[in-house]
């Protein structure tokens, strides 16, 4: 098993961002982690009230936006307007090219949230955007899918990529099986609290990796936690 721990990723800081890279990304640049097979980036930002990302280009990529909290208000070539809230889950499937905008939403308060990439099943597609809630703030105790391949029935968001999203969220101690598929690979990020995969602890901003080959024992303490299990070929 790979550990990603959350103080030993790349760290940006500007007036208005405070950005945390899992992978290389922009100025950041670790050649022990060029990204995990498909999944290319998984970066933590914090944006400051009523800041973010001008219009900037991208092309062949899925997109996915998870707000944890805050609000991001995003607007694209498209003609897409919307705001993402904690809860909701977002995809960008840039494709054949679209130009967007993230801005935090809010005048007051930050806004944090998990941006991440993934390389695309098929290029050239038609650029598409989908944002869909997946749970209520008072749901809890449950692990389910959020996003999955187009060829998948799922109540989440569909992708253009051989990839699956698990979203854990408990407010109570609990233990999970998770048993992977073969030949499938998979990274967990904790998003919030702690867990323990197979005995060995992870705080909030780390991640483990690891290939499918026998179950896993994810175990929650009494305070809860929030995780994405993150599948890919």
């Amino acid at each position: 098993m790979l550990t990603r721990r959350s103080e030993e990723r790349g760290h940006n800081v500007i007036s208005w961002l405070n950005s945390w890279h899992s992978f290389s990304f922009g100025q950041y640049y670790d050649p022990k982690w060029q990204g995990f097979h498909q999944l290319l980036v998984i970066n933590e930002d914090y944006i400051a009230p009523s800041m973010g990302f001008g219009t900037h280009p991208h092309r062949d990529m899925e997109i996915l936006t998870y707000v944890i909290s805050g609000e991001l208000k995003h607007q694209d070539s498209m003609g897409n307007l919307g705001i993402i809230k904690p809860g909701e889950i977002q995809v960008m499937s840039a494709g054949t090219g679209i130009t967007h905008s993230e801005h935090n939403n809010k005048n007051v308060d930050l806004t944090h949230l998990l941006q991440i990439w993934v390389s695309p099943t098929t290029q050239g597609l038609k650029p598409r955007y989908d944002q869909l809630k997946v749970f209520d703030p008072n749901e809890f105790n449950f692990l389910k899918v959020i996003a999955a391949p187009f060829k998948e029935e799922t109540a989440g968001v569909s992708l253009n990529a051989n990839a699956k999203f698990w979203l854990g969220r408990y407010d109570q101690a609990s233990q999970i099986t998770y048993k992977p598929t073969l030949f499938t690979h998979y990274w967990i990020q904790i998003v919030k609290g702690a867990i323990s995969v197979n005995g060995k602890s992870y705080n909030f901003g780390d991640a483990v990796a690891f290939d499918a080959s026998e179950e896993s024992r994810i175990e929650i303490g009494d305070k809860g936690a929030e995780f994405l299990i993150i599948e890919v070929a």
